[in-house]
């Protein structure tokens, strides 16, 4: 009689589980600049039913970038960590002042909820260079990333980087200017629990640029490039996968097969000779 009172409860809870998580959310976050991300300073609120307590907490987790398209089952980063949480009314109008994911629930004990990502003053097109560096993950060795960040003239280091790959200061300054409009659009278009350049569709827009085509597939779109590197036509399928934060987001497809496109046009990056 125990287990199968056990059985029952385990049940129970299974499909109070699932209805909790697939019903809507009563509320909605308004952000002062209409975006779905929030500088310091900036402001959002709930709007929602008078009177209803809205619960916020902050993730101080750092996302990592997206691994790249050949590399399946990755470590996607570090375990989410909450460092703050705190109550609000609907309406009420909160300053943002923390990097970061915040996420707001009506009940605690469900895991439906609306979210936001605060970001850093010079998002979406970065200016310092610690905001910079990180974004070059993609296209840089390990010990590259070590020197920007860690190296006793990280700037120099910069510089140094992209006149080697470029082969002169013109072609340099042109490489510079097309991987960070890349990365600025990368973030105004696929920001959602993370920034943008650091999303699936934001890696493959940074190394490959904006696709000659898109089109729908079921569950999902599809990105397709005309290559020039002797591979033919390359396609990249992007699945909408429900997001606990964001309501939903893309996810690549990822496979084996896209290793030697990825390196040659990485090497083209690395060559100076991407156009």
């Amino acid at each position: 009689m125990r287990q199968t009172t056990s059985i029952f409860y385990l049940i129970f809870n299974i499909i109070l589980i699932t209805q909790t998580v697939n019903a809507q959310n009563s509320f909605s976050i308004g952000l002062s600049n209409n975006t779905n991300y929030a500088k310091p300073g900036e402001t959002f609120s709930v709007k929602g039913n008078p009177g209803t307590p809205y619960f916020v907490y902050h993730f101080s987790t750092d996302f990592m970038p997206a691994p790249p398209p050949m590399v399946e089952n990755a470590n996607m980063g570090n375990p989410m960590i909450v460092d703050t949480t705190f109550q609000v009314t609907a309406n009420e109008t909160i300053s943002v002042n923390k990097k970061g994911l915040y996420f707001i629930q009506s009940d605690t004990t469900a895991k439906a909820g609306e979210g936001f990502i605060g970001v850093t003053e010079d998002f979406p097109k970065y200016r310092k260079m610690k905001n910079i560096y990180p974004t070059m993950v993609y296209i840089s060795t390990q010990n590259e990333m070590m020197s920007f960040v860690q190296g006793e003239r990280p700037r120099l280091a910069f510089e140094n980087f992209w006149l080697n790959v470029a082969g002169s200061p013109d072609n340099a300054k042109r490489l510079i200017k097309l991987y960070f409009e890349r990365v600025t659009e990368a973030n105004i278009k696929f920001t959602d629990y993370k920034e943008g350049w650091k999303t699936d569709r934001g890696i493959i827009y940074i190394i490959f640029g904006s696709p000659d085509t898109i089109s729908n597939i079921d569950g999902g779109i599809r990105w397709s490039y005309n290559s020039n590197l002797n591979h033919g036509q390359v396609e990249f399928d992007f699945f909408e996968e429900d997001n606990q934060f964001t309501g939903s987001h893309y996810e690549l497809k990822r496979s084996y097969d896209y290793k030697r496109i990825w390196f040659d046009t990485v090497k083209k990056w690395r060559n100076g000779t991407l156009q």
